[in-house]
C-alpha cells in the first residue's frame, strides 16, 4: 500500500492529509479519522442484502498500515465508529485494538454509535466523548459553526470531476476552509455526497496516486 499525502498549515499545525482518508497530526503524533461504521456489511447481510464479508478487513488493513507507517500515540474518530448494533465484524475490531494496546483510541460519539458507552470501553477505546478538544482544536462529529477551529466527519464529502470528454467521475474528498477540516468516510462502503458546497473552502479530492485540490 503506497500512502501518498499533502501537508498543510491550518490553525497554525502542519497536518498531513493522506489518500487512505485519515489525517497525520505529527506534533501530537495523531491520527483522525471518521466514519467507518463498522459491521454495517453484516447489518445488510442480515437484513437479506448481499454485501461481501471481505469490507470491514480491508478498512481494518488500511488502518492497520497508517498506524504502522506513522508514529502515532492517539488515534481519534470523529464519529460513526460503529454502524448499527454489535456483530461479528464489531468484534472483530475489538481483536483489532488487543494488537495496539498502546495507542490511545478516543470516540467522539456519532449519530450510528448506538452501542452503550461501556461496551465501546470494553473494546478496548479509552474513551468516548461527544466532543474532544486538542491544543485549540474541537472535534465533533456533525460540522458546526460555532468553533474557532473543528475538524468533524459525518458528511462522506466528496467532489464530482469532469474530464475533457465529458465523462466524469466522483471522488472521496477532504474540505478544508480557514476554521473548519471536514474528513473523508474511512470506510469504502459509504456514499458521497458532492452536493453541499461550503464557502471558502478547498476541496482535496483522494485518488489511489495522490491528493488533488480542487477549489
Amino acid at each position: 500500500m503506497i500512502i501518498h499525502e499533502q501537508e498543510i498549515t491550518w490553525a497554525q499545525h502542519t497536518l498531513i492529509l493522506t489518500n487512505k482518508k485519515a489525517i497525520y497530526w505529527p506534533a501530537q503524533k495523531t491520527l483522525i479519522l471518521s466514519d467507518l461504521h463498522l459491521g454495517k456489511a453484516a447489518h445488510f447481510r442480515r437484513n437479506g442484502i448481499p454485501i461481501p464479508s471481505q469490507i470491514h478487513q480491508r478498512d481494518l488493513d488500511v488502518l492497520e498500515k497508517l498506524l504502522l507507517h506513522y508514529t502515532v500515540d492517539k488515534v481519534i474518530v470523529v464519529g460513526d465508529l460503529i454502524h448499527a448494533h454489535q456483530n461479528g465484524e464489531v468484534l472483530d475490531f475489538k481483536n483489532f485494538l488487543q494488537q495496539f494496546s498502546e495507542i490511545e483510541f478516543i470516540l467522539i460519539k456519532g449519530n450510528h454509535d448506538r452501542i452503550a458507552d461501556r461496551k465501546i470501553l470494553d473494546f478496548g477505546v479509552k474513551a468516548v466523548c461527544n466532543t474532544f478538544h486538542l491544543d485549540g482544536i474541537e472535534f465533533v462529529h456533525e460540522p458546526e459553526k460555532c468553533a474557532d477551529y473543528q475538524i468533524s466527519g459525518h458528511i462522506h464529502p466528496g467532489v464530482t470531476v469532469r474530464l475533457p470528454t465529458n465523462k466524469h467521475f466522483r471522488l472521496p474528498s477532504y474540505v478544508v476552509s480557514e476554521n473548519m477540516i471536514i474528513l473523508p468516510a474511512f470506510s469504502q462502503f459509504t456514499g458521497l455526497d458532492t452536493k453541499q458546497s461550503f464557502e471558502k473552502s478547498v476541496n482535496y479530492a483522494i485518488l489511489d496516486t495522490g491528493i488533488m485540490a480542487i477549489k
